[in-house]
């Protein structure tokens, strides 16, 4: 059995408050914060599946407007034991409508002071609800169906993914380890507006006490 804990922070810093009137700013400043805390709870059903869920609390604020909900992930690994093909599955961002509230939605102008306190009304709308389908696959290394290495492995995955709020693309990815201490990583997107190439490396070191590691990644989103 597997249990973890993750916590995902966004602070944009002060930024210029600029109205419609007043483009080059007001004067004042705001703040955009977003922040998201997983439990997960993953285990081995069989010596080739393994499944996990995910429960997560979100809130992100917008100057003095809030966003706070609850949403749940599924997934799966399966391990194929048909030329090294791993199937992986997994749903996201499960969960009820979200909306808008806070001090920000008051009304505040003439009619407002005069007949009484005013608010604008937001509406619910779902949270991005993502499908992914993967297939990876060992080509070199010492579980590899093709070419047996003891010190060298290279993996190759594929990606299907299909959000509520997006179009269906595709992704594609190399990974190459030396040792499984040294690692470099290629990858491409088809089908996104913005996302293409990207490209990384990193390190992963096990000693005897101990355990360190660093990873790193640049993504070409072109604009």
């Amino acid at each position: 059995d597997f249990f973890g804990i993750h916590i995902f922070s966004l602070d944009s810093g002060p930024m210029d408050v600029t109205t419609e009137d007043v483009p080059d700013g007001t004067g004042e400043q705001f703040t955009m914060t977003g922040i998201c805390i997983r439990g997960t709870y993953a285990r081995r059903l069989t010596d080739r599946l393994r499944v996990g869920f995910t429960g997560k609390f979100i809130r992100e604020d917008i100057h003095t407007t809030y966003l706070q909900t609850v949403a749940f992930d599924i997934g799966s690994n399966f391990n194929t034991g048909i030329y090294g093909f791993v199937l992986g599955m997994s749903v996201t961002n499960l969960g009820p409508e979200a909306k808008y509230g806070g001090e920000g939605l008051k009304v505040t102008d003439e009619w407002a002071e005069e007949h009484g306190e005013l608010a604008n009304e937001t509406e619910w709308y779902s949270l991005p609800m993502t499908f992914r389908l993967g297939v990876m696959n060992e080509l070199v290394g010492p579980n590899s169906e093709f070419i047996k290495n003891k010190n060298h492995k290279l993996l190759i995955a594929m990606d299907g993914i299909n959000s509520r709020d997006y179009t269906l693309y595709g992704t594609m990815g190399l990974e190459y380890a030396w040792r499984d201490i040294a690692y470099i990583r290629l990858g491409n997107r088809f089908g996104h507006d913005t996302a293409k190439w990207s490209v990384g490396g990193g390190f992963d070191i096990n000693g005897t006490t101990f355990r360190a590691g660093l990873d790193y990644a640049y993504v070409n989103y072109s604009i």
